[in-house]
């Protein structure tokens, strides 16, 4: 597994972030895959960070969120799409493509529960709104009697 497979979705679109806002203030290589840099992060602190792209779980930063623990954060994140600013568009480009994707699945899964929902019966209807009000979160069930039943509101 690569460094970005390790990453969280939330460090690695962060590190792509911190990668366009230039936060990588300098990096080198230092081995065949191995590469240190400085990473800004929040306010004025300055990150060391030290990654190593053959065993990316042995890469390091000196931020609380990855200080002493075997994971990806997003200054790690950030220095490797500054080394390899190739992947970082293909990075950009997968989320993107993902994102467009899960609209496109949404937007069958509405039609096709719109097209359901028009064939029932009156007394289908009846019984799944019942089914959905009773069995559904407590908040949904409120939401509803302070909406439509006029004696819940006096």
């Amino acid at each position: 597994m690569g460094l970005i497979d390790l990453a969280s979705g939330a460090s690695a679109w962060r590190g792509y972030v911190y990668y366009q806002d230039k936060r990588v203030r300098f990096y080198a290589k230092t081995g065949d895959y191995q590469y240190v840099g400085k990473v800004s992060g929040s306010g004025e602190n300055e990150y060391s960070v030290a990654i190593d792209l053959e065993h990316p779980r042995s890469s390091k930063c000196s931020c609380p969120h990855a200080s002493g623990k075997r994971l990806v954060c997003k200054h790690m994140v950030a220095l490797y799409f500054a080394v390899f600013p190739k992947q970082a568009e293909q990075f950009y480009n997968d989320v993107i493509r993902a994102e467009q994707e899960e609209e496109e699945r949404q937007e069958r899964l509405e039609n096709s529960l719109v097209k359901y929902v028009s064939k029932m019966k009156k007394s289908e209807l009846q019984e799944a709104l019942l089914q959905l009000l009773f069995d559904g979160p407590e908040w949904q069930y409120d939401c509803f009697l302070r909406d439509y039943i006029e004696e819940y509101r006096e």
